[in-house]
């Protein structure tokens, strides 16, 4: 065996955890978290389904693998985001927003969203486990950006009272309706975002003026 081969196929084994999530992405994008087996993810990664075992010991290990490399990852970018910026809080809130929206609503993340809708109910491990890692993880990352106005003085201290859920909402409305409805009526998500960034901004920065009033 060359040198040459020896590197490729380190490569690929470097590269196979990678090939096994997107094939799992799509293999519960297609039939959902109930309808997907490890046989079905092993054929779609070109793989057979012994080599998924040592990568994932189970169909819930590679779920969880997947909700961190798509949702998890946006929320770590807009962390990111955070620790970058030093302007304006209306400023980072925007680009935060278009952020997500770019990856949670028209990105990848919406087969998790979508399997999550269909089938939570059912599938109550999945539903701990996005709760536990994922959304409280969104939700410190929402109260920092908003500490981040405070400390500037963009908002007033009582800002802090502010439920995320309720700063983030529009994000989930948009990626639900536009899983339920559309096809027949399809959501300007660019138009609905710039509401979401305008609605938010002026509720909370008026809110902020109004408490500096004497």
């Amino acid at each position: 065996m060359t040198e040459t081969t020896k590197t490729q196929r380190r490569r690929r084994k470097a590269e196979r955890p990678e090939e096994i999530r997107r094939a799992a992405l799509e293999e519960i994008a297609e039939k959902g978290i109930a309808g997907s087996t490890l046989g079905g993810i092993a054929n779609r990664a070109g793989i057979s389904r012994t080599t998924v075992y040592l990568y994932f010991e189970t169909k819930q290990e590679i779920f969880e693998a997947v909700a961190r490399d798509t949702i998890e990852r946006t929320i770590d970018d807009a962390a990111s985001m955070l620790d970058d910026h030093d302007g304006p809080f209306a400023t980072l809130f925007e680009s935060v927003i278009d952020r997500i929206y770019s990856q949670i609503v028209t990105g990848d993340a919406v087969a998790i969203l979508r399997a999550l809708l269909a089938e939570g109910r059912e599938q109550a491990d999945v539903v701990a486990f996005y709760h536990r890692e994922i959304f409280s993880k969104g939700e410190a990352t929402v109260r920092r950006l908003i500490a981040y106005g405070i400390e500037r003085g963009d908002l007033s201290p009582n800002a802090a009272a502010l439920d995320p859920r309720a700063i983030m909402s529009p994000i989930m409305f948009a990626a639900m309706w536009d899983l339920v409805f559309g096809q027949v009526d399809p959501l300007d998500i660019d138009g609905f975002k710039r509401d979401h960034v305008a609605l938010v901004l002026h509720g909370i920065l008026a809110n902020s003026r109004a408490a500096s009033l004497p």
